[in-house]
């Protein structure tokens, strides 16, 4: 049985899954830290957010219809240590004809004022290592 900060961490990257689908920039202002240095990573090499920056990519592809492509998470793995969480996992991209992209994320999480908040998101589509050249 996960721990309570185990079971809060996994309701947070729920909750951080579903905002970033339905383009819902004010619950993941909620979600994401404000401290200096948070940052967010996408796949494609443009796209590296802060929060503010984020929240206004968010804001901006909602307002020209949103994103066409939806992102599922399949089982993650979470230590936690004091106010410091980390996690990995695997998920997939599905776009409105159904294809499917394999990726892989990371995170971490702090815990600010007693809500855990993500302060580092991270997700890499692989490439094999005799593709990469």
């Amino acid at each position: 049985m996960a721990d309570p900060a185990e079971k809060e961490i996994r309701a947070v990257i729920d909750e951080m899954t579903g905002a970033l689908n339905e383009g819902d920039a004010t619950k993941l202002d909620s979600l994401l830290s404000d401290r200096p240095g948070a940052i967010h990573l996408g796949t494609d090499p443009r796209e590296r957010w802060t929060k503010q920056q984020l929240l206004t990519s968010i804001t901006q592809a909602m307002s020209v219809g949103g994103s066409l492509v939806r992102a599922e998470h399949d089982e993650f793995h979470v230590d936690v240590d004091g106010d410091v969480a980390w996690t990995e996992g695997t998920g997939r991209f599905l776009n409105e004809k159904g294809a499917q992209r394999a990726f892989r994320m990371t995170g971490v999480l702090v815990r600010e004022g007693g809500r855990w908040k993500v302060a580092q998101a991270h997700a890499s589509i692989g490439v094999p290592n005799e593709e990469m050249f």
